[in-house]
């Protein structure tokens, strides 16, 4: 990892945050969008941003600085492209960590620590798109700390945090969100807007949490900055009597595609020949019960509101006349995938 200049060391504050505001991008080249990242946190205030597929290489130690921040990075060596950072404020109580040697995954990490909470480790983290998703991994960088926060582009799909499908890497994050008990936190839209438009907008990148004592106020994902993913913030804080109550968001094209697979064991039990009353009764509650089931799976709870800012109604309508080529994508209709395992403990 590229350690930051002595100077940055030097001018580090001491200030232990009550509420961290995070802000993870994966640049596809960081040298053509620093200056619209560095507008984007000054806009949304954020403490800590996290960086992937940077394309920077230690013969440019000094590139990509941000004013304000302290630098981390991890070039990839040896091959093009890849790469990952991580900016935290001067002001901020924290400061780097090494990372142990990984497989598959790159990460650039640091700790912070924070008034309403013991130190927390937070790690920027990206595995390639061809590259398995290793349980060792996972497993050192949770290591790292009693409470930590992985954030950035993992490729790893699925239908639990409202992806088009599940993928291979999807369905080992569930395996591993159960064993190793972490969280895996989503935004409820696409964050990632692929170049050729017959592929479709989907959700790569992801938090995950493990021993956080914290509530997550928002993620979301932002329409900024000039990539094939867009910006993901995320705001989390102590519980507070002043917070917002939440709201039921419910996916109701989720709910459709859910409704239309009829080979599930509570309806494969309503016989085919319904004679007595009884077995009406039965067939009432049955067909009740999944249509709920169906529903409570595919809604979440999200802030009923939050205090960013927001932008002017002009930037506002040019963003959506922007990106609303890449929003219809994300309704034509795909082969549907097979079933996936529920994962409680998935938010």
């Amino acid at each position: 990892m590229t350690a930051p200049e002595r100077s940055q060391l030097n001018s580090v504050g001491r200030l232990k945050p009550k509420n961290i505001t995070m802000l993870s991008y994966n640049a596809c080249g960081l040298a053509s969008s620093i200056l619209e990242l560095e507008q984007c946190a000054l806009e949304y205030s954020v403490d800590i941003i996290l960086v992937q597929e940077t394309f920077l290489k230690p013969k440019n130690p000094k590139c990509c600085k941000l004013n304000n921040y302290v630098q981390l990075r991890t070039d990839r060596q040896g091959a093009p492209k890849g790469g990952t950072a991580l900016y935290y404020r001067q002001t901020l109580n924290c400061s780097p960590i090494d990372i142990p040697p990984l497989i598959n995954l790159e990460a650039t990490g640091c700790r912070l620590t924070m008034s309403s909470h013991g130190a927390i480790i937070i790690i920027s983290v990206y595995l390639p798109p061809k590259k398995e998703l290793l349980r060792s991994d996972v497993e050192t960088l949770f290591a790292l700390g009693d409470a930590v926060i992985l954030f950035g582009d993992l490729n790893s799909k699925s239908t639990q945090w409202r992806c088009n499908y599940t993928n291979a890497n999807g369905r080992k994050m569930i395996d591993l969100a159960k064993d190793l008990h972490f969280d895996v936190i989503a935004p409820p839209t696409q964050t990632y807007f692929p170049n050729n438009v017959r592929n479709r907008p989907d959700i790569l990148d992801i938090a995950l949490m493990r021993r956080v004592a914290l509530n997550v106020r928002c993620i979301e994902t932002l329409q900024n900055l000039n990539s094939d993913h867009r910006p993901v913030l995320l705001k989390i804080g102590p519980p507070t009597e002043n917070s917002p109550k939440n709201k039921t968001i419910t996916s109701w094209r989720k709910v459709s595609l859910l409704l239309e697979e009829t080979d599930t064991p509570i309806l494969n039990n309503i016989p085919d020949n319904i004679e007595t009353t009884d077995e009406i009764d039965y067939a009432i509650g049955a067909l009740t019960n999944h249509i709920a089931t169906v529903i409570e799976d595919s809604s979440r709870e999200v802030p009923a509101a939050d205090s960013r800012r927001k932008l002017p109604e002009d930037v506002r309508v040019l963003l959506k006349a922007k990106t609303q080529p890449c929003v219809a994508r994300a309704h034509i209709r795909h082969a549907k995938i097979g079933p996936v395992r529920e994962l409680s403990n998935v938010k």
